[in-house]
């Protein structure tokens, strides 16, 4: 039954987002809280009354604990103590608990609640199963086939830009170079006609990623997937590594093809943002004013030095500046300092690094997942320097849920002694290997006093 629920809300939230709906049920509230909560408590419960609680990986614990309680007492300072003007409390907490709380909920739900791996394979046949028919989808809705109201940029820097169903174009480029590799990792792992799907899902997904003409999922993965491919080259064979490149650069081209096709101006959009926006000898130019906006940020920060430490408070930036902070991890700085930022980078190297022990054990059918895991966290931690999420940390926080408890599991079986076996005597019986040891040395001494 829990199994099937957690299908569910990955269900739910992909329909949402496919739908455009939201599904909203009052401020604060949708469908997709209405079930997510009810399983936490259902996960509390079956733990509470089985008694099989047992923390793993103690240190993202405590970085998810430190992480949301600072950002409550920084949001009660604001309230109670500075008043920022224009910060207003209910919209804050809301914003908090949506994005903040709501997001631990859904690492928490996956983490602790897929206890076996027929589990985390369901569970990442679903999510696979989800990106792939919201990129199908967001193709046969460009090519006029169906009608779901999807977003192109339409003027500016946005222009002809395909923001796909996962909000901003920068968003939904940052959610495919995260879980690509999931992808690839369910579709290489499968063994019936259904791998004809993945691929068709990949495709899907390399060919919108093109379209949003996202430059920092780009770099993303450029350099993420390039520092990934490092750290496992140990359990990746040179051949398959150059076999795998030739197909993603066929992938490309075809992708790039059909990008074209579905929007006849996305040669210039491209040109225009990859080759004279980037080569701009303006550095705020080139980075399309991120350098401006980072400055700005800093600046802020320095004027108050002590923020550089605590920062501004919960969500302060926005009643600050207009324009999003284009950079996560500054994003953190600024509003919950040192705490909050060292907290988000601790659950993002603990997850590499517990993905890369699973690697090392020896077992061959998670060894894919767990090399993807990898790729894509570190893809998505590139794509986070050069912008921000919104909607996609829902399925990121459930994707590193239950994949991460997979490769703790990895870890913890490669630990544990080979059992060895016992030592058989006469008439059937078998003997523990310190009572034969201790018979053993019996024998020898009494042969001793006879001689």
């Amino acid at each position: 039954m829990m199994r099937f629920l957690f299908v569910l809300l990955i269900g739910i939230l992909a329909a949402s987002d496919i739908l455009q709906t939201g599904m909203s049920l009052g401020p604060g509230l949708s469908v997709k809280n209405a079930l997510l909560y009810p399983i936490a408590l259902g996960l509390l419960f079956r733990m509470a009354l089985t008694g099989r609680f047992r923390m793993r990986l103690p240190i993202v614990n405590a970085a998810f604990v430190v992480w949301i309680a600072y950002a409550i007492l920084t949001w009660v300072a604001c309230i109670t103590v500075i008043h920022y003007p224009g910060y207003d409390p209910m919209s804050m907490f809301i914003e908090l608990k949506s994005v903040l709380i709501d997001s631990a909920l859904f690492f928490f739900v996956y983490f602790y609640g897929v206890e076996d791996e027929q589990g985390f394979l369901l569970l990442s046949k679903t999510l696979a199963f989800c990106i792939g028919i919201a990129n199908i989808l967001t193709i046969a809705d460009l090519a006029g086939i169906v009608h779901l109201g999807l977003t192109v940029g339409e003027g500016g820097v946005e222009a002809d830009r395909v923001f796909g169903v996962f909000g901003h174009a920068n968003d939904t480029a940052a959610l495919i170079v995260c879980m690509l590799p999931m992808m690839l990792a369910v579709a290489v792992s499968s063994r019936s006609m259904a791998r004809l799907f993945w691929y068709a899902g990949i495709f899907a997904s390399v060919a919108i990623l093109i379209l949003t003409v996202s430059r920092a999922a780009y770099v993303g993965v450029l350099v993420g997937y390039g520092c990934a491919l490092w750290l496992c080259r140990r359990y990746l064979p040179t051949s398959r590594v150059v076999s795998w490149s030739l197909i993603g650069l066929t992938c490309v081209v075809l992708a790039a093809g059909l990008a074209v096709a579905l929007i006849p101006d996305m040669s210039q959009v491209f040109a225009q943002r990859i080759f004279n926006q980037s080569m701009a000898t303006s550095m705020s130019m080139a980075s399309s004013g991120r350098t401006t906006i980072w400055m700005g940020a800093i600046d802020a920060m320095m004027s108050h030095p002590i923020t550089l430490l605590t920062g501004f408070g919960w969500d302060v930036y926005h009643t600050m500046f207009v324009l999003v902070t284009h950079n996560y991890y500054l994003d953190q700085w600024f509003g919950l300092g040192l705490i909050g930022l060292f907290s988000f980078i601790t659950i993002q190297y603990q997850t590499v690094v517990t993905a890369k022990r699973a690697i090392a054990a020896e077992n061959a059918r998670m060894r894919p997942y767990m090399i993807a895991l990898v790729f894509g966290m570190l893809g998505l931690a590139v794509c986070l320097f050069f912008g921000n999420l919104d909607k996609p940390w829902s399925y990121v926080w459930v994707y590193v849920g239950f994949t991460l408890r997979a490769a703790a599991d990895v870890v913890e079986k490669a630990k544990k002694p080979a059992v060895q076996p016992a030592t058989r005597v006469s008439r059937g019986r078998v003997a523990a290997p310190g009572a034969a040891a201790a018979r053993a040395a019996s024998r020898r001494a009494v042969g001793e006093l006879r001689r």
